[in-house]
C-alpha cells in the first residue's frame, strides 16, 4: 500500500521512538498539522517502513532498546540519501549531539518537545534541504 495518494503533496515523515504513547500522539498531531506521518517503535519496523515508502524527513530518538537512533539515521540515509533528520532525545549531551550530527542529523531537540516547536523545526529543516537541492 502506498504511503499516500498520488495527488497528496503533504510532506511525508517517518517518526521512530520506543515510546508508543509518544509515537501515537505525534503521528496524530503531525497529521493535523499537515504532514503524512508514519510511526515505528523499533529499528525493524523503521526499516520496513523505509523499504515500503519514500519519506521527506525522519524524526528519531537516540536511545532505544536493541538499537540506536544513530543506526536508524545511517540506515535511512543509505535508503534515502540526504534525507533530513531531526533527533528528539531525553538524554542530550554534547557528545550525543555531536554523534547525531556526524551521523547526519540536521537538528537535535530535547524532550519533551511541544508540537508547535516540532512543526517549526520540521518546516525549517525541509526549507533548508529544499534550498540545497535547488543550488
Amino acid at each position: 500500500m502506498p504511503l499516500s495518494e498520488p495527488n497528496d503533496t503533504r510532506p511525508r515523515i517517518l517518526l521512530v521512538d520506543d515510546e508508543p504513547e509518544l509515537v501515537d500522539a505525534y503521528v496524530r498531531l503531525l497529521g493535523r498539522s499537515g504532514f503524512e506521518c508514519r510511526g515505528a517503535l523499533d529499528l525493524e519496523r523503521a526499516n520496513s517502513l523505509l523499504e515500503s515508502g519514500q519519506y521527506d524527513l525522519m524524526i528519531t530518538d537516540l536511545s532505544m532498546p536493541r538499537s540506536s537512533g544513530l543506526d536508524i539515521i545511517r540506515r535511512a540515509q543509505r535508503r534515502i540519501p540526504l534525507v533530513p533528520v531531526i533527533v528528539m532525545t531525553g538524554h542530550s549531551t554534547p557528545d550525543s549531539a555531536r554523534a547525531a550530527e556526524e551521523a547526519g542529523a540536521d537538528a537535535c531537540l530535547l524532550k519533551p518537545v511541544s508540537i508547535a516547536e516540532l512543526v517549526r523545526v520540521i518546516h525549517e529543516t525541509l526549507a533548508r534541504h529544499s534550498e540545497r537541492s535547488i543550488n
